[in-house]
């Protein structure tokens, strides 16, 4: 990167001292604020894209939950509903962001089946005879057309990519992932899960451009009652997890070994109720939220060797009345909606310690370790009240300008 010696500004002493220089940097309070001071010069630059400063920042500044799509209405387009931002941030997502899916003509639909540091993974069901489109999109880049995965994953997604054997088996509802970290725009994941008996295990398809490697785990013997469908899964630390009623099913993607975490005693998800769900809060580990009434409890999961995959400490515990003040009413309570009381779910928000909560047809962002709720989005009486949510956030790290040369 040049720049002209002769125009830059002269900086107070303090500025000369990269210790204090990085101090300031700091207290910025927005990565596209960071990226902008990282043009000033060379040194700035880098000491704003060093890895070690980049990690200081993330933890005062975690990336900012930019809105969610919502699948609440069929046979159309998935909804991107934008949370209210700082002007900054706002001129941002008014000027770059595309969030539409589908062909700009309407006429397509489309699915969503991750999100993940500014990428969705989404299918595009055009008019026949068009063939479907499956793909990865950047809509804060909308310049960035990656092409369409390779077709012949086409019959591995309808398929779910399992041919077990020529036994009987139940093919259990599996999931499609981004790769932990973000990846590129060519790379995803597919997990599906299947039982025989009291036996289950897991196929992964594991896409990286235009190669694949499909790989199959042992078995593991799994409670009479499990579920037929699953909630999806979170990636914490090159392992997938994903909520049973009693248990959480742990796969670790590198070795292909299954696990069951029991969940702590007292706590069982309930049918067709999102009541539980999986957060991580950065590295500080696996939490477990639960929502009893209008209570929410947040545990921490410890894995250890034991026969049980780990064990359970309660770490938090707050009154959604007491904690949010008027933001849900007093009337509402959480059970069956079909005895008339509120219909009430948890959605995550990938790993800030936040939640998307479904009241009735209301839905709430919640910030657990700040405390803070708002009232985003209210659905039509027609809309679907169990739809998919995908929370969309703020990329990390900050993309920089590149450097032409070393020296200043």
């Amino acid at each position: 990167m040049e720049e002209d010696e002769a125009m830059r500004p002269s900086s107070p002493a303090a500025l000369a001292d990269d210790d204090l220089l990085g101090e300031i940097l700091l207290r910025l309070d927005f990565p596209t604020t960071l990226v902008c001071a990282s043009l000033v010069s060379r040194r700035w630059l880098r000491l704003a894209s060093d890895p070690a400063f980049l990690r200081r920042f993330r933890r005062l500044h975690p990336p900012r939950l930019l809105g969610f799509h919502h699948t609440a209405r069929r046979d159309e387009q998935p909804e991107f509903v934008p949370l209210p931002q700082p002007p900054e941030l706002a001129r941002v997502l008014r000027r770059r962001g595309r969030f539409r899916l589908g062909a700009a003509s309407g006429t397509d639909s489309a699915v969503v089946f991750d999100c993940r540091n500014g990428r969705l993974l989404r299918a595009e069901f055009p008019p026949p005879p068009t063939p479907l489109r499956f793909g990865v999109v950047t809509p804060l880049q909308p310049a960035r057309q990656p092409p369409d995965l390779p077709p012949i994953l086409h019959s591995q997604l309808h398929q779910r990519g399992v041919e077990v054997s020529n036994d009987a088996c139940l093919l259990l509802p599996g999931c499609m992932l981004l790769p932990e970290d973000g990846g590129d725009d060519r790379s995803y994941t597919l997990v599906v899960l299947a039982r025989r008996g009291s036996e289950l295990f897991a196929r992964a398809v594991f896409v990286r451009g235009e190669s694949n490697e499909i790989r199959t785990s042992g078995s593991i013997q799994v409670p009479e009652h499990w579920p037929k469908k699953m909630r999806s899964g979170l990636l914490f630390h090159g392992d997938l997890y994903m909520l049973g009623m009693q248990h959480i099913l742990r796969l670790s993607l590198e070795s292909m070994s299954l696990f069951l975490i029991k969940l702590p005693d007292g706590v069982e998800q309930l049918p067709c109720m999102g009541n539980l769900e999986l957060l991580r809060e950065g590295d500080s580990g696996l939490h477990l939220v639960h929502l009893k009434g209008f209570q929410i409890h947040v545990w921490l999961c410890v894995i250890d060797g034991s026969d049980n995959g780990g064990h359970w400490e309660l770490v938090d515990t707050m009154s959604l009345h007491q904690s949010f003040g008027q933001v849900v009413r007093s009337d509402w309570e959480s059970g069956d909606p079909s005895v008339g009381d509120a219909f009430v779910s948890l959605r995550r928000v990938e790993d800030n310690a936040e939640l998307l909560l479904i009241v009735d047809r209301v839905i709430f962002h919640i910030h657990i370790k700040n405390r803070t709720a708002s009232k985003v989005f209210e659905m039509k009486p027609e809309d679907d009240i169990c739809s998919e949510l995908y929370p969309f956030m703020m990329i990390w790290p900050p993309t920089f300008p590149a450097l032409n040369y070393d020296h200043d």
